[in-house]
């Protein structure tokens, strides 16, 4: 042969591509497979119920409002990852 190294790294720089091309797909067909699970809108529906019991914790003092938020934060956070509107 010729050229051994250009093939090869020809070969390399394909699936490289290849596989980017494929990732990228993979992630858009997991969004879209999100969006319309209704799975997830069980968890999205679970995560706002704990934010309702999170806000009546802090109304009876049994819980600090600063931790509060962050916990709020977090869990519309969940949501936000899921895709669903809020």
């Amino acid at each position: 042969m010729k050229y051994p190294r250009i093939i090869g790294w020809s070969i390399v720089i394909t699936m490289w591509a290849l596989m980017g091309c494929a990732m990228t797909e993979m992630k858009n067909s997991a969004i879209h497979h999100t969006d319309e699970c209704s799975d997830c809108q069980e968890v999205c529906n679970t995560v706002k119920d704990m934010i309702e019991w999170v806000g009546h914790d802090v109304e009876s003092g049994k819980l600090d409002s600063t931790i509060a938020d962050t916990y709020i934060d977090n869990l519309e956070g969940i949501i936000i990852d899921l895709g669903v509107t809020r």
